[in-house]
């Protein structure tokens, strides 16, 4: 199952921007979007006592939002089995996805509920259920309690700040889970013995949980999740609100939070978990290095499931930015879930980036590069670049080098470097201030006299900024007219075996540079995973650990580290430190 296909229609503008464009097929850009020319009236549709998990009857509504060549989207809205004070929690809006070529005569198929993230924005979410609905599994996305249209005028940030509302959030989103499944097993598409769930994050924990209470769920797949909820809560900076909340509670309030905690605790659900494991049904990707969602608590997850040694750890990634590695992460959620589609129903091949040619793949390379450096990334997006370097230089000498690089929106970026001569480990970056961490682990603050709309990215200056757009020309040019470059570089596929990783190598054959290359992309995609290169009596071997443009970015990716030592300086001084 690849995703490649889909990426310029749907991700281009949330995942990886041009380098997404350039994996289209030339010839046949992707096909507008088709939308009805009258909105069609809704349907109000019943769920009879008896398909219901709590023997209630209950109408929901289906109505078509849009038509692409590939998918269709419903906004679908049905009551919260859950009655609370607020009016406009009661009712759960819903977006359900199917695919475009769905007949009533095709064979029922299975169907996944997909739970959001702690910051609700959607984007994730909305990119999961549209890839598997390209890929024959309708997918159906609800929002949690108190987000969006559902928490009135506070929203969702009065759940960060009132512990006794967000233990009732995580109860109430088990029972809408259990909605949500009768509303999916009574649809004429679906195979109601065939219901899966995936949750990132947040909607992963919530998963996990939703095993143990709703028996119609028959595949799993948790993304960043894990259990011991309690720690994370101690541990996760989204849920500093929260912890303020416990810290100042007495004995017995404290007894009454552990215990509703107790309730939605996965780890409770061991035993659902266990079933689903040693049925081959259950999926865990984690990151290596999660700040939020501590290892242990994945472990703790994965051990009370026995799936121990089933998870998949994205080496070098954290919570934030596991996300370069998002179509890794598609690509096997649209396998783990298709796997239960009937014989009869196959989905269109995908498109790969071996369809660009070799001197058209290395000039993709180039322009995502410039594009990290100078372009600004769209809101609540960023730019991401880590990996390490070994260098042997024309004297003989050997360096190493680990750069991880971030760009958000705005003036927002990250910058870590080792070695820095007479520096160390270079630590720098601007959030909500502008930070530099010292040689001596001082971290300087700069909060006074801030200014938010002063400059905050050091790394170019104007001249480099203008080499940076002639190299983007260059690869613009490359793409545009190969054969001008022809007598100064030949860029060739080496031979690989059927669903291997592309391979390049090039020959530089120019009057002030000679030397080859050698370029592995990651699978099916344009994002390189190692580059080796001998050009001018200068030899390096680059791994490439995170390569992603305009993914999705917290603005807690760019805060200041926690530091001992803190001292807050005028913003001016440190960018003049920068």
């Amino acid at each position: 199952m690849r995703i490649c296909s889909v990426l310029p229609a749907v991700f281009a503008a949330t995942w990886l921007g041009l380098s997404a464009e350039l994996s289209a097929q030339p010839a046949a850009p992707a096909a507008p979007a088709v939308q009805p020319s009258a909105p069609p009236p809704a349907e109000t549709l019943t769920v009879p006592a008896a398909q219901s998990f709590d023997g209630q009857p209950f109408t929901y509504r289906l109505q078509l939002q849009s038509e692409q060549p590939r998918h269709r989207r419903y906004a679908v809205s049905y009551p919260s089995p859950l009655k609370t004070p607020l009016e406009s929690n009661n009712t759960v809006p819903a977006e359900y996805y199917v695919p475009a070529n769905l007949q009533p005569t095709d064979p029922r198929r299975p169907a996944v509920i997909v739970l959001h993230i702690l910051n609700g924005n959607y984007e994730l979410e909305r990119m999961l259920c549209t890839v598997l609905a390209e890929n024959g599994v309708p997918a159906l996305m609800f929002k949690l309690p108190y987000y969006g249209e559902r928490g009135g005028p506070l929203g969702r940030g009065q759940l960060l700040n009132d512990l006794g509302l967000f233990t009732q959030c995580l109860e109430q989103a088990l029972l809408d889970v259990r909605r949500t499944a009768d509303v999916l097993a009574a649809r004429p598409e679906v195979d109601p013995g065939r219901l899966g769930v995936s949750g990132i994050s947040l909607g992963a924990i919530i998963a996990a949980a939703a095993c143990g209470n709703e028996p119609r769920l028959q595949r799993a797949e948790f993304i960043l999740g894990g259990g011991q909820l309690k720690q994370i809560l101690e541990s996760a900076r989204e849920a500093r609100g929260l912890k303020a909340t416990l810290d100042r509670l007495t004995p017995e309030q404290r007894a009454r939070v552990d215990a509703a905690l107790a309730r939605v605790e996965p780890l409770a659900h061991a035993a659902a978990l266990r079933r689903l494991a040693a049925q081959g049904r259950l999926l865990m990707v984690n990151a290596a290095e999660d700040e939020v969602i501590p290892a242990d608590c994945t472990k703790a997850l994965a051990a009370a499931a026995g799936f121990t040694d089933g998870v998949v750890w994205l080496p070098g990634m954290g919570h934030y930015t596991a996300m370069a590695a998002l179509p890794e992460i598609i690509d096997r959620t649209v396998t783990f879930f298709a796997a239960d589609l009937p014989a009869q129903i196959v989905p269109p091949p995908a498109a790969t980036n071996g369809e660009l040619a070799p001197m058209q793949a290395l000039a993709a390379i180039i322009e995502q590069l410039v594009s990290m450096l100078e372009r600004v990334p769209s809101e609540g997006h960023c730019h991401l670049l880590d990996g390490t370097a070994d260098i042997t230089l024309k004297n003989g000498k050997r360096e190493s080098y680990r750069v991880a690089y971030a760009r958000g929106s705005g003036s927002q970026f990250r910058l870590a470097a080792s070695p820095i001569p007479e520096v160390g480990t270079l630590a720098m970056g601007n959030g909500a201030s502008p930070w530099l961490v010292s040689r001596d682990g001082t971290l300087f603050l700069g909060a006074r006299e801030h200014d938010p709309a002063a400059s905050m990215t050091p790394m170019l200056d104007v001249q480099q900024l203008i080499k940076l757009r002639v190299l983007a020309g260059a690869a613009l040019a490359l793409t545009a007219a190969p054969e001008a470059f022809a007598q100064y570089l030949q860029v060739v596929d080496v031979a690989a075996g059927q669903g291997a990783e592309r391979v390049i190598e090039f020959t530089l054959n120019h009057p002030h540079a000679k030397g080859t290359g050698r370029v592995r992309f990651r699978r099916d995609t344009l994002a390189p995973a190692e580059i080796s290169f001998s050009v001018g009596g200068v030899q390096g071997a680059v791994a490439v650990r995170q390569w992603a443009l305009d993914t999705l970015g917290s603005a807690e990716l760019f805060r200041e580290p926690t530091s001992a030592k803190v001292r807050e300086v005028p913003q001016q001084d440190l960018l003049r430190m920068f």
